[in-house]
């Protein structure tokens, strides 16, 4: 195991070393990395979260997130390092290989600090510049609230990249605008919209890295409803995944909820090994993350009400829960019963301890086609 994991880091090693050669290691130290994004570089802009500006009520404002990183890092070592240990656990890569390369090509990302981009956003009077990226912890992320001026009545718009005058690339993310009134939906993803098995560490390593996705089944057609019957709320993804998994989760929720868009706050992982990453995607300690999103989205959205939806093989029970108790609006809370998750009434009784009773509800995947006539708009849970 520890071969493996030596294996894996030395693998990062050489990627670091071929990425960036010695010459442009000096001109990059050169110009101190405080730079536009170059053609050499790589920029994700994550989907972000608009929101009234509370001091001019015609202004919008966006929490924008953006990663950079080194462009063409060659995968094929790490992924051999990968598919080695996933050997290990009895998990076989087989012709999977290209889906594991592209599951883990941002886990192999060097990112760059002292980065930015200039963002133009269609239907937004003012462009917006991402803010620098971070050093260590959080080697090359930014995130900055930034004001996008008048924006009309659109709810999903483009960011645009402005790239060097030989860079032909076009790098965009979603900015979702919503009101602050009306509802939202705060949803977690594995095993509340899709399968993911969070329970069987082996399963989970195959749905996150090597299976093709698949939503939990009704649920499509329930965030379909919930469109409609709470009348276009936002749909905000809160999940304990690092963000290197957002591109792969972002087209699954595109594709198997295109009714229900809506950006995904994920987690800010720096690894050094890729094995260090899977450790993380198995680990269950979300609970605090969890809350301090939900704290940031009552920042963004302070008359806002909300329904919260999770399953119980973590802690989303506890999770809405402690948010509800610190004076969240959530109006409703909705649990997925996991088969081989502690379901018990004691557990719920305790993870729910504060919250009136007609404020939660725990269901059955029979149950899930009738929660459609759930009337929550109207105080119902």
């Amino acid at each position: 195991m520890q071969l493996l994991k030596s294996s894996a880091i030395l693998a990062l090693a050489i990627l670091s070393a071929n990425a960036l050669p010695a010459a442009d290691r000096a001109a990059a130290e050169q110009r101190g990395l405080l730079d536009d994004i170059q053609i050499t570089d790589d920029l994700i802009i994550f989907d972000s979260p608009a929101f009234p500006d509370p001091n001019n009520p015609g202004n919008t404002l966006v929490q924008l997130q953006s990663f950079a990183s080194l462009r063409q890092i060659d995968l094929g070592v790490v992924s051999s390092a990968v598919s080695a240990f996933l050997g290990t656990l009895g998990v076989d890569v087989g012709d999977s290989l290209n889906t594991l390369q592209e599951r883990i090509r941002l886990l192999g990302a060097i990112g760059l600090p002292g980065k930015s981009a200039t963002i133009s956003v269609s239907g937004c009077v003012n462009e917006v510049e991402t803010g620098e990226t971070s050093g260590l912890p959080n080697l090359g992320m930014s995130i900055a609230t930034a004001s996008l001026g008048d924006c009309g009545s659109a709810t999903e718009l483009t960011g645009t990249a402005s790239l060097t005058f030989l860079d032909n690339r076009k790098i965009s993310g979603s900015i979702f605008a919503s009101p602050d009134s009306g509802f939202g939906v705060i949803s977690d993803i594995d095993d509340t919209v899709k399968i993911s098995n969070v329970l069987d560490t082996l399963e989970l390593i195959k749905s996150t890295l090597l299976d093709e996705p698949k939503a939990v089944p009704g649920m499509p057609e329930l965030y379909t409803s919930l469109a409609a019957s709470l009348n276009k709320p936002q749909f905000v993804y809160i999940t304990g995944s690092p963000f290197q998994l957002f591109p792969f989760l972002n087209d699954f929720l595109d594709s198997a909820y295109s009714t229900a868009k809506g950006p995904i706050f994920t987690q800010n992982l720096t690894v050094i090994d890729p094995v260090q990453a899977i450790q993380f995607i198995t680990n269950s300690n979300t609970q605090a993350y969890k809350v301090s999103q939900i704290d940031r989205l009552q920042a963004m959205y302070p008359n806002k009400k909300w329904l919260a939806i999770g399953d119980s093989t973590q802690k989303d029970p506890e999770v809405y829960a402690e948010a509800f108790n610190k004076g969240v609006a959530i109006s409703c809370a909705w649990i997925r019963q996991v088969e081989g998750a502690d379901n018990s009434a004691e557990r719920f009784a305790t993870a729910f301890a504060g919250v009136p009773p007609d404020k939660f509800r725990v269901f059955t995947d029979a149950e899930i086609p009738a929660l459609a006539n759930i009337e929550v708009a109207g105080g119902e849970c």
